[in-house]
């Protein structure tokens, strides 16, 4: 092997040497993190809404522009 190549290459060497790291490291991270012991458990959430009063009121529409004054 010719260390020359590689001194001269570093980030070329590093990029795919992290590459195939990754390669390894994601789909093990990813298997670990959904096997489970027991069965899968889903949350208890609510799909229902309902209208609450809020403190804001909203200011009325103008229906024309407030007229400017002419110089």
């Amino acid at each position: 092997m010719n260390w020359g190549v590689l001194r001269g290459e570093w980030g070329a060497v590093t990029f795919v040497l992290t590459v195939v790291l990754g390669m390894i490291v994601v789909p093990l991270a990813l298997y670990l993190a959904n096997v489970s012991p027991g069965a899968i458990t889903t949350p208890n959430i609510s799909t229902s809404s309902s209208a609450r009063a809020s403190g804001v009121t909203a200011s009325p529409a103008r229906t024309s522009p407030s007229p400017s004054p002419s110089h």
